[in-house]
């Protein structure tokens, strides 16, 4: 597909904004919405009632974005940052300043787990989401362990409204040279629904205004099916999930080579419903999963004839899941949540350390086991028709087990997290909030165990003292929605202690010469404290005699590390970064709706202390163009297709520390049917 193709598109968008006039009569005029229906307190809430931070991404949003993964999808959303630590395959988010391992990830209310020191990766295509939900801050109570940062709720496409519906589409990204294909079958028969997908991925060396970035492709590939029953007061669903990735590692070291040859996902869940049970029950639910991830990681670093160390780590780590809830009605004005949460992780793992002289070359072997248990309460309380307060806790029961090269483990811990929030509705198109609650993360078992040698040093090795990262946020908020004017405007601080992270062997201190081997060996510790200091803004203003509307997000923060040594504001954290657009709308009498996006996205400069050395990028803004129209043939056979021009002037820049140098111009296209 030509570049020239893509760029008419785009330029065809444009002159469209511009003749907005001929068309006004044709406009849609601003819609009296409803709230946007959230999961943030585990069940449906307006986002007038919620006590937390949320953003919701929805399906026109995703497919919008032009993105080939979730993360994209996600990278404007204020707080959210993007980290691919030298993989374009391989992309994690943070959020408020927090690392993936901080954060949890769920898909449709069921953890993707992870146990290495990265975080969760997003393994679902971008095509069967119907739309993310992020809540912000803490979330421990509610949703498990792994939640400081916050929760990124992904919540799946079910079946059509009709007994067969087909999707079929395609898409193209120039900055990598990147094509997917996708298609879904779905519909509805009587109270049964199902949804059948596929999709294939392949993205080529990131191209970037030096040049390309050599190796690092990807290639994806995923297949989902799910059935479900919709009864009066009962509702069953089960589905089955297969993903497969595949990527490279951009190494700026020539005398290192890293692969993932492959990072795969199988996972079948069920989950059902009860509602209005009786008069003090109004829902019950039960969910369960089993999950398989299985990763291969190799790491070559030639450091000279004839010296040369080859690693290969292949785990499979099995998850099973349950969860129940009931919504309990017991006092007046109370709606009273109380549930549990049962999760075992098993990880089988393999390390094949080959090496030249002088180097011993080893193969180890262990099997790891942690299993979390837990149960929570919440309480929401009407104290009037528009104050809420509610209050809730949790009690965490976990439980370590190891067997093989890293030792014999058998031990637990356990910690109880409460949370409290308010919401006040009573003026006039305007919410109230304010939140407090507590983050708890348990180590990992790379962490706490097995450690690793994927890296550049030797060995990085596991600690079984490791304690328990913990957090408290703070949080005021306020949104304002008119219907034309919409302003939401949160402000957080947090404060954690106990973050883990590896740190050279001292073998003058008694704890590291009991682990490690050489000075050259790394260990993980507890040794960082973290304050965190936000305020995030996203607002939009309809102009209704020309469709126009005015958007901007906004992140400002600062954050700050303390250790035994130093204290720093230098976290690869920006003072300021966001989005500003205006987006433009047609609809027309023949059933083709029209949109484009003008927008510039920004940051300040990104400072990083290794060492006693402090790294910098400076700070970037890039001008973008995005568009597309869809056309109803009639009721049942759509057409879409988007379009963007991204780095219009194919600048030069990272977008953080943590992130590959960006791609340069970039045009990206998607088309897909529905009949």
């Amino acid at each position: 597909m030509s570049k020239g193709f893509v760029s008419g598109l785009m330029t065809g968008i444009c002159y469209l904004a511009l003749q907005s006039g001929a068309y006004s009569q044709e406009q849609k005029e601003p819609e009296e919405l409803g709230p946007i229906v959230v999961t943030a307190a585990r069940g449906e809430q307006s986002l007038d009632e919620v006590t937390r931070s949320v953003a919701v991404v929805d399906s026109e949003q995703i497919e919008r974005a032009v993105a080939d993964s979730v993360t994209e999808v996600l990278r404007d959303v204020p707080g959210i940052k993007i980290v691919d630590s030298g993989t374009q395959g391989m992309k994690r988010i943070s959020i408020r300043g927090e690392a993936a391992i901080r954060n949890v990830v769920l898909i449709d209310g069921q953890e993707i787990s992870d146990h290495s020191s990265y975080g969760p990766l997003f393994l679902i295509a971008p095509e069967d989401i119907e739309r993310i939900e992020v809540v912000k801050g803490p979330g421990s109570v509610l949703h498990g362990s792994k939640a400081i940062g916050g929760v990124v709720n992904i919540i799946t496409k079910k079946g059509a409204d009709r007994p067969v519906e087909v999707e079929v589409g395609t898409s193209f990204d120039s900055s990598n040279d990147g094509f997917t294909a996708f298609t879904a079958v779905s519909g509805t028969v009587d109270s049964w629904d199902y949804r059948v997908s596929g999709r294939k991925a392949k993205a080529n060396d990131l191209k970037t205004p030096s040049g390309d970035l050599e190796p690092s492709g990807s290639d994806d590939q995923s297949l989902t099916a799910y059935l479900g029953y919709n009864g009066d007061s009962h509702k069953f669903s089960i589905k089955a999930e297969r993903y497969e990735l595949e990527s490279d590692l951009y190494s700026e070291t020539p005398i290192m080579a890293f692969d993932f040859p492959k990072r795969d996902r199988t996972k079948i869940g069920f989950f059902y419903d009860y509602s209005d049970v009786n008069e003090n029950i109004s829902n019950l639910h039960l969910d369960g999963y089993f999950q398989q991830i299985e990763r291969i990681a190799v790491n070559n670093l030639f450091i000279g004839f004839p010296t040369e160390k080859n690693n290969e780590i292949d785990s499979t780590l099995q998850t099973l899941g349950l969860n129940g809830q009931a919504d309990l009605l017991l006092l007046d004005d109370h709606l009273t949540k109380v549930g549990f949460q049962i999760i075992n992780d098993n990880l089988d793992k393999t390390t094949d350390s080959r090496s030249s002289f002088p180097f011993p070359s080893k193969l180890e072997a262990d099997e790891s086991d942690l299993t979390t248990m837990s149960a929570f309460a919440q309480d929401e309380w009407d104290i009037t028709e528009d104050l809420t307060l509610t209050g809730g806790g949790r009690y965490y029961f976990v439980k370590r087990k190891n067997k093989g090269a890293s030792g014999n483990i058998d031990d637990n811990d356990q910690a109880f997290v409460g949370a409290l929030g308010i919401n006040y509705t009573g003026l006039k198109n305007v919410s109230l909030r304010a939140h407090l609650g507590q983050g708890y993360v348990y180590p990992t078992l790379v962490q706490n165990t097995l450690g690793s040698i994927f890296t550049p040093a030797n060995v990085i090795h596991g600690n079984l003292d490791l304690k328990p990262e913990k957090s408290v946020t703070a949080e005021v908020g306020a949104r304002y929605d008119d219907g034309v004017f919409t302003l939401d405007v949160g402000a957080y601080y947090t404060d954690a202690k106990d973050y883990i992270t590896s740190v050279k062997c001292d073998l003058g201190n008694s704890v590291h010469a009991n682990i490690c081997d050489t000075t050259d060996d790394y260990l993980y510790v507890n040794i960082n404290s973290a304050k965190t200091w936000g305020l995030e803004i996203a607002g939009s203003y309809k102009i209704a005699e020309y469709a126009l509307t005015p958007y901007a997000n906004l992140t400002l923060m600062r954050r700050q590390f303390k250790t035994p040594e130093s204290t720093t504001f230098h976290t690869d954290t920006p003072l300021v970064s966001g989005r500003l657009g205006v987006t433009k709308d047609w609809s027309f009498s023949n059933g083709v709706e029209a949109f484009a996006d003008l927008y510039t996205r920004f940051s300040s400069k990104h400072t990083d202390l290794e060492g006693n050395d402090v790294d910098e990028e400076a700070g970037y803004a890039t001008l973008n163009l995005a568009g597309g129209f869809s056309y109803d043939y009639d009721e049942e056979r759509k057409l879409r297709v988007n379009a963007a021009i991204e780095n219009i002037f194919d600048k030069e820049y990272k977008p953080s520390l943590s992130e590959l140098t960006a791609a340069g111009r970039t045009f990206k296209l998607s088309a897909s049917v529905i009949f």
